[in-house]
């Protein structure tokens, strides 16, 4: 039964996560970066440094890296084996909720818990990105994991596979969030006052085990980049949080309220059954070792979610860590309000709000499609980090139009609608399993439709095409340009061999790395580039700027020749 159920989970999500991941082109940014800097580590065989364009890069560990080189090197690069890094670990985050709450309350609960995590919006969005976050909440959920195994049954190998994944977790996005688990853990023993569960778990030998996996490559960096612990440490996280940093990358925060509401929202209709489930476990009793591990995730949700919220600064992907703990409060409120368990929210409050939920969101993509109700201006922004960045500068982000999005919205209400329906008719004949299945139906049904809509998305902000135009006419002898933050075109570099000159994009990710050495040739200011376009030979340069704000705006005008003109990007030539 258990091994069927965690395979039925694996089966699900992979249904869900891997169909059309790579039918899409680079998203730029973020994907392209992430992408260049793995293709780098596997072009020059350097497997401790990230470099994008040659420049050292000190945002992200290296994991994800590691697995793409990898995934390059057997697969080909592509945007399918890139997205690979993000889909995989999304399936198995769904098979380790699964498991976890399997452990907890059962088949039926482990079941619900693994669909819960994979039939919302916001974590099956990501699994379709190239970003770490996933891979980091695989490690984070797979360390609660373990803390339920060898808190339940004693299990002293299981301390050590939640060390050796929160280590791992160091390496796949940070080092420093890593250390949340063992923050929330050490809160409900201090709570439940379990002196020998304390002792039989030696924090030294967990921290040592942590260290033994994260600390060797940090050590490394440092060692071959000096600096490099003082940016990751207090500039990249405790001047960030102070807004004081010293090398500010672009990114605009969002604010407490668009962060709560992004989160929730894209944790629907999960969302609402959190409240209760959450009192639930704070409530207690905690005179079980389900109970107090009922505690942990309770505390680790809430935790997580209200310290990014009141943390200065915050994007919309920060609640993803949560999602895995959110799944099995929301996943055991619905199983015993099902079965009527003393404690448990009532059945029909539950059925009704997700059924109130069902009928707006029928309703909102309805209106959208008849053509009633305009998509709200600043939804896109608050979702989605680039399309902020270019709105806090002024310059609107290239999106798809209304009429390629209509048809969408149509089966979105069409699939809403059905579910609420289901949902209604269930609850009135009080078949309550049937009443979830029919709110699970829906979310599994609607989910694959925003595949179409990523793959307009993409479309609409890939420089594929002006980068095949370079590839298509550049020489080995031609100077090659990008303006503004390199991270808004990065998969430009994965067709080329070469470096590419930076114009008046030191406000980003590159900013240590433009410190170094052999950075300094890169990074133009518009005087380099006056003189360039000038010189003897061809200039191509790939801007990320409005034209009107440009660089280009310097140049001889008689000069200046734009080639073309796409996805927020412009493509000039200082020949015909």
């Amino acid at each position: 039964m258990t091994a069927r159920m965690l395979l039925a989970v694996a089966v699900v999500a992979a249904a869900l996560f891997l169909p059309g991941v790579g039918a899409a082109p680079f998203v730029d940014p973020p994907e392209g970066v992430h992408a260049a800097i793995a293709l780098d580590m596997l072009r020059s065989g350097d497997w401790i440094t990230p470099r994008l364009d040659g420049i050292r890069y000190f945002d992200k560990p290296p994991l994800l890296y590691w697995l793409m080189a990898g995934a390059f090197r057997a697969l080909g690069v592509s945007p399918w084996a890139s997205r690979l890094t993000s889909a995989l670990p999304a399936v198995g985050v769904a098979v380790v909720t699964a498991w976890t709450g399997l452990r907890l309350g059962g088949p039926r609960l482990g079941l619900l818990a693994g669909l819960v995590v994979a039939a919302n919006l916001e974590l099956f969005l990501f699994a379709r990105l190239v970003k770490p976050d996933l891979l980091f909440t695989l490690c984070i959920a797979g360390a609660f994991a373990a803390f339920v195994e060898a808190y339940g049954a004693a299990r002293r190998g299981a301390v050590a596979a939640f060390a050796l994944s929160l280590g791992a977790a160091g390496l796949a996005k940070d080092f420093l969030g890593a250390a949340g688990p063992l923050a929330a853990v050490a809160v409900v023993f201090a709570l439940t006052r379990e002196r020998e569960v304390m002792e039989r778990w030696t924090p030294w030998r967990v921290l040592a085990l942590i260290a033994a996996v994260a600390v060797p490559w940090y050590a490394a960096m440092e060692v071959v980049n000096r600096g490099f612990l003082y940016y990751t440490i207090v500039d990249n996280h405790i001047l960030n949080i102070a807004q004081q940093r010293a090398f500010p990358d672009e990114d605009v925060p969002l604010s407490e309220l668009e962060f709560l509401a992004v989160t929730a929202i894209g944790f629907l209709p999960w969302t609402l059954a959190l409240p209760g489930a959450v009192w639930r476990a704070v409530r207690g009793p905690w005179d079980t070792a389900e109970g107090r591990v009922w505690l942990l995730f309770a505390l680790w949700a809430t935790g997580a979610i209200g310290l990014f919220a009141l943390s200065p600064f915050k994007l919309p992907h920060y609640g993803l860590v949560a999602f895995p703990a959110m799944a099995l409060l929301a996943a055991r409120s619905w199983a015993d309000a099902i079965e009527g368990e003393p404690g448990a929210p009532r059945f029909r409050w539950l059925a009704l709000s997700a059924l109130v939920v069902l009928v707006l969101l029928a309703a909102v993509a309805g209106l959208a499609w008849l053509g009633r109700l305009p998509l709200p201006g600043g939804a896109l922004a608050a979702a989605d980090v680039a399309t902020r960045n270019l709105a806090a500068r002024g310059q609107d982000a290239p999106f798809a139009a209304g009429a390629e999005i209509r048809p969408i919205l149509g089966h979105a209400a069409l699939i809403f609608a059905l579910g609420a329906a289901g949902l209604a008719v269930a609850a009135a004949l009080g078949r309550r399993a049937i009443a979830l299945g029919a709110l699970m139906a829906a979310m599994l049904a609607v989910l694959p439709l925003t595949v179409q809509g990523f793959a307009l998305f993409a479309e609409s902000r890939s420089v594929r095409p002006l980068a095949d135009i370079v590839a298509l006419r550049a020489t080995p002898a031609d100077v090659l340009a990008h303006e503004g933050p390199l991270e808004r075109s990065a998969s430009w570099l994965l067709a080329l061999d070469r470096r590419v000159a930076i114009v008046d994009g030191r406000q980003s990710n590159l900013a240590i790395g433009a410190t170094y050495p052999e950075a300094a040739d890169l990074f133009w200011d518009a005087a380099r580039l006056e003189r360039a376009w000038r010189g003897p030979e061809r200039v191509f340069l790939l801007s990320a700027v409005r034209p009107e704000r440009s660089a280009v705006r310097g140049l001889p005008p008689a000069s200046v020749h734009e080639l073309a003109a796409r996805g927020g990007r412009w493509l000039y030539s200082n020949r015909p």
